[in-house]
């Protein structure tokens, strides 16, 4: 299968399913990998195939994330009389490799662990892997309390209606379980995040990042990403001695670095995009990723690249990208994105 939808000197755009193009990739041939896959049950992306039935009809599974990601049930127990999706208009099968409508949470965390499994064989021994998750609440209630299905049907394990899902750390500790190291679990705080109008809870303000790396020696350099200090310390204070009483400083203080850590909690606002991409992060957030975790000339991977931010921050700090993504229109989009680049203020970093 030859997925290249287009290559240059310091990008590579391929077309297709992530695990499937992954495979066709060398091994260790990647320093780091920042994504975020589809969040599970949030959005329908359009990237289905349809067999059989009208070909004239216009093709739905159905109004909500909810109905999109069942199938419809008959017989003794609720059994289900077809194992795929079909369409509720016409009856056309619908075969879709997007990730996030899986039918269970159980589903969406396995699916992510077999694509972590490819990253893992294309990472360098050395590379770093930058996983940006956004949590959801269980809604669509059925009348039951218990809308949302964590495993198999017959296992009965749900989370209730309106209770927070914990979809991030549940794909971290799955990840931990295949072998990887969280080193860093990041809060993505959003200072202009969409107004929420629970009335009945606190708005949620961030997502996650996780820092994962295959073994305890790997690149990051935090001093790429440092921070302004808050202030200088006056003279005075820079030769103060603690005198001669236990567990006092014994010598002058002085800083040993130009800035400090950012620490794990990054506050950055999210970005206007008028194209038709539904949920870009901002360019900072790649940025800091790539130009903490990725060598210099080194090559930068994002399985679901979407509207190419990732390529821009990997452009901007003068490494190669690599990205995949199953929609065309959106790898046309981060080519706009990509040529305009070099004039466009809106998509530089703050961090830069």
């Amino acid at each position: 299968m030859n997925s290249l939808h287009y290559r240059d000197e310091s990008t590579e755009l391929h077309l297709g399913d992530a695990l499937e193009v992954m495979a066709t990739l060398p091994t260790a041939s990647v320093d780091c990998v920042v994504t975020s896959p589809p969040q599970w049950g949030l959005r329908d992306y359009g990237t289905a195939e349809w067999v059989g039935g009208n070909p004239r009809c216009r093709h739905t599974l159905g109004t909500t994330p909810h109905q999109r990601r069942s199938v419809k049930k008959t017989g003794i127990g609720g059994h289900r009389a077809r194992a795929e999706k079909h369409c509720r208009r016409c009856g056309s099968i619908s075969r879709d490799k997007q990730y996030g409508l899986e039918l269970t949470i159980d589903e969406y965390v396995h699916k992510l662990g077999e694509a972590s499994a490819e990253i893992a064989r294309l990472l360098t021994p050395e590379g770093t892997f930058w996983l940006n998750l956004r949590d959801g609440y269980s809604y669509h209630n059925n009348g039951t309390g218990s809308t949302r299905r964590i495993g198999p049907e017959e296992s009965d394990q749900v989370v209730r209606h309106k209770s927070l899902m914990g979809i991030p750390w549940r794909v971290a500790l799955h990840l931990q379980k295949r072998g990887w190291i969280i080193r860093n679990a990041i809060v993505w705080h959003k200072p202009n995040s969409i107004p929420d109008p629970a009335a009945d809870r606190f708005s949620s303000r961030y997502e996650m990042v996780f820092l994962l790396v295959k073994q305890p020696d790997y690149h990051v350099d935090v001093s790429h990403v440092l921070e302004p200090l808050s202030q200088e310390r006056p003279a005075h204070r820079k030769s103060h001695r603690g005198g001669n009483k236990p567990y006092t400083i014994k010598s002058p203080w002085r800083p040993l670095a130009r800035g400090k850590n950012p620490g794990d909690v990054w506050s950055m606002s999210t970005r206007p995009l008028p194209d038709a991409h539904c949920a870009p992060f901002p360019i900072d957030l790649p940025w800091r990723c790539i130009a903490a975790g990725c060598p210099e000339n080194g090559r930068v991977l994002d399985p679901f690249s979407g509207a190419g931010t990732t390529g821009l921050a990997a452009r901007h700090l003068g490494r190669f990208y690599q990205g995949i993504d199953l929609r065309r229109d959106y790898h046309d989009i981060a080519l706009r994105r990509l040529a305009d680049s070099q004039s466009a203020d809106i998509d530089r970093p703050e961090a830069a």
